[in-house]
């Protein structure tokens, strides 16, 4: 290799070395400035939120359908809704698979609902005037376990949904591809802060909160729609399955009314030799 070629290599390999240095301090930024809870900072929900923005940078084409299908299926649900007064969203995110635009024109009130937001979400919304942040789990377990373990109390709090915004104005209720997230963190903090858990005591759980979530969906008056996935897919690099299995902790689900894969994790993501992808379906539950 002559002498350009090497200042060429060695030009790039510093750019490189400066995005990610600053993507670093970025994150590192978002991590020390995004307003939230105690219990939701060190329970890692704020540290899982910045990553998947990271995630979704790197894997935007991979995502792209799966956003685009999240989108769809709520603009027909919201298009299917006579009462057009309210609106809650549970699970929002960073607003990658909501259609605002869409939402806001559409209904009087629009109800953001999440554990915690970045900056660039209460950016995001300013425009609009009938759209609301609400920082909430939706659970209303997450903090109770904090609380215990910082107590000394090993006891795991059972989940106990309530949403205060959704009342008899609203009109559509939607919970948003947190199906199978609600019981990860808090699994994760049980076993790190916890010793000698049983694992079929996690196992529980995890089940009773995934079906505590479905449950309180069903209890809803007006219309509801779950989308969410619901299994996982592992395949080889030759595209052979090399492990499946449910993401809602054995939930029973009846037939969803559409579906689709989410490439969530492809080839060199995370493994050089293994790809993970999800099952997602969408279903009316009341």
């Amino acid at each position: 290799m002559d002498q350009g070629n090497r200042v060429a290599v060695n030009y790039a390999d510093m750019v490189v070395l400066v995005q990610k240095i600053a993507l670093m301090l970025y994150e590192l930024y978002t991590y020390f400035t995004t307003p939230c809870p105690q219990y939701v900072r060190h329970m890692d929900y704020l540290s899982e939120a910045i990553d998947m923005r990271s995630r979704h940078r790197r894997n935007r084409l991979a995502w792209q359908p799966h956003l685009e299908q999240t989108r769809q299926a709520i603009q027909s649900a919201s298009e299917r809704t006579r009462n057009r007064n309210k609106v809650v969203i549970l699970g929002s995110g960073p607003l990658l698979d909501v259609p605002l635009d869409e939402l806001a024109m559409r209904f009087r009130e629009v109800v953001l609902l999440d554990i915690v937001f970045l900056p660039e979400v209460y950016k995001r919304v300013r425009p609009y005037a009938n759209v609301r942040l609400v920082q909430h789990d939706v659970t209303n377990m997450a903090q109770k376990l904090y609380e215990n373990i910082r107590s000394g109390n090993p006891e795991l709090p059972t989940a106990s949904p309530a949403v205060p915004d959704i009342d008899e104005d609203t009109g559509l209720v939607v919970s948003l591809n947190i199906l199978s997230q609600l019981w990860v963190m808090p699994r994760a903090y049980a076993l790190k802060k916890l010793r000698g858990l049983e694992e079929e005591v996690v196992d529980e759980w995890c089940a009773q909160i995934t079906s505590s979530h479905s449950s309180f969906l069903q209890q809803l008056t007006c219309p509801v729609y779950l989308i969410g996935d619901h299994e996982f897919v592992k395949r080889d690099r030759e595209g052979k399955i090399v492990s499946q299995g449910s993401t809602v902790a054995g939930l029973a689900l009846p037939e969803p009314e559409a579906s689709w894969t989410w490439n969530i994790v492809p080839l060199g993501e995370k493994e050089r030799f293994l790809s993970k992808e999800l099952k997602v379906g969408v279903w009316q539950m009341g």
